[in-house]
């Protein structure tokens, strides 16, 4: 298990951001035995991680860790930070060798997107050891088989607007803004990601928000949807294993 990104923290006395590169940082290890009613032994990793600013001599402390369990899945992500902010939540996942997740042998016929598509539909778990920028493109391809023309943004900073998709109906195109979330099955979508979204969907007057998440969303972010009415919705876990699963299933005919 490592970062799946850098990460960038923001000192909370200057403003200044530092950059720490995920090669850099290094976990420490603890191993679980769960006994014959447990599916094996568990790891835990964790950085205890220390800063100063260079700008302002501030002291920023933080914490990051994450879980497999069984070994070899994905189970659960954590972190904190004092002194500082996260520009973006640090993630973890596992990383398979080609020959653990390559799928070249099996679907031969098939791209990369696709053969993580039909893998993740026989495996829903591996959803979670994904990057999050490959879980933009499965749900970018998954919207496009359900028949939407979709644009993929640029990677950092695309504001709420991960995806830019359209659908015409009447022969008039409807705008949608998708965000997407690639959280650990505990991490919660708060009301403030809802609310950061429907910002940028009303300031650029698109037709409708869509925030799509594997975390788990709290129930002032859905009251939040709910109140928006036809603007905006949520597509959770479920619904997105559902759209998964209906794209694996054309691709096999």
């Amino acid at each position: 298990m490592e970062l799946l990104e850098d990460i960038f923290i923001r000192c909370g006395r200057c403003g200044k951001v530092i950059g720490i590169h995920k090669e850099a940082i290094e976990f420490e290890t603890s191993v679980y035995d769960h006994g014959d009613n447990g599916m094996g032994e568990e790891i835990e990793y964790t950085h205890d991680g220390f800063l100063e600013c260079e700008h302002c001599g501030n002291g920023v402390s933080f914490k990051i860790s994450g879980y497999e369990y069984p070994v070899g899945a994905f189970d659960n992500e954590f972190c904190e930070i004092s002194g500082g902010t996260f520009e973006e939540e640090p993630h973890m996942g596992v990383i398979y060798s080609q020959d653990d997740f390559d799928s070249d042998y099996a679907y031969p016929e098939y791209t990369r997107v696709e053969r993580m598509i039909m893998e993740i539909a026989q495996n829903p778990d591996m959803i979670y050891n994904i990057s999050p920028r490959e879980f933009e493109e499965i749900i970018e391809r998954v919207l496009q088989d359900e028949g939407f023309e979709t644009a993929l943004t640029q990677q950092t900073r695309d504001g709420g607007r991960d995806i830019i998709a359209t659908k015409y109906e009447m022969g008039k195109p409807v705008v949608f803004y998708i965000e997407c979330k690639r959280y650990g099955r505990q991490n919660a979508v708060g009301v403030s990601i809802v609310r950061s979204l429907y910002g940028v969907q009303s300031s650029d007057r698109v037709n409708k928000a869509i925030l799509v998440t594997t975390g788990h969303v709290t129930q002032g972010a859905r009251r939040f949807v709910e109140q928006q009415n036809t603007m905006m919705s949520i597509i959770d876990v479920g619904e997105i294993h559902d759209l998964i699963s209906r794209s694996a299933m054309k691709y096999r005919g």
